[in-house]
C-alpha cells in the first residue's frame, strides 16, 4: 500500500547542501577567513599577482586584441550582408568573447 513513492534527492544535491551548510556555520562560528581576505572578500585587498598580470597581459596586448576585434566585426559584417543564417548566432558569441575579456579584471578582482 504504497500511497507516497518515496524519491531519493540526487547525490550532487546532497553534497551541496551539505557544504552549503558547512560554510553557514563555519560563518556563524567565527571561523577565520583568511583565504577570502587574500582573494579580495571579505574586506581583503586583491590579490597582487593577479591584478599585475591582468594590468601587463592587457598593457602588452592591446594591439592584438584591436586586430582580432576589427577582423571580428569586418567578418561579422560581411556574414550580414551574405545573408548567412548564423549570422546572429556568430556575433552574440563574438560579443559575449569580447565582453569577457574586457570584463576579466574586473571579474578576477
Amino acid at each position: 500500500m504504497e500511497l507516497i513513492r518515496s524519491r531519493r534527492w540526487p547525490v550532487w544535491l546532497l553534497k551541496v547542501l551539505a557544504v552549503c551548510v558547512v560554510a553557514v556555520l563555519g560563518l556563524a562560528c567565527g571561523f577565520d577567513v583568511a583565504a577570502l581576505r587574500a582573494a579580495g572578500l571579505a574586506g581583503g585587498s586583491a590579490i597582487g599577482g593577479v591584478a599585475g598580470f591582468f594590468s601587463a597581459l592587457t598593457g602588452n596586448l592591446v594591439w592584438l586584441g584591436v586586430t582580432v576585434i576589427g577582423f571580428a566585426i569586418t567578418l561579422i559584417a560581411i556574414l550580414f550582408l551574405s545573408g548567412h543564417s548564423r549570422a546572429h548566432d556568430i556575433a552574440l558569441k563574438v560579443g559575449i568573447g569580447i565582453f569577457l575579456l574586457i570584463a576579466a579584471p574586473g571579474i578576477v578582482a
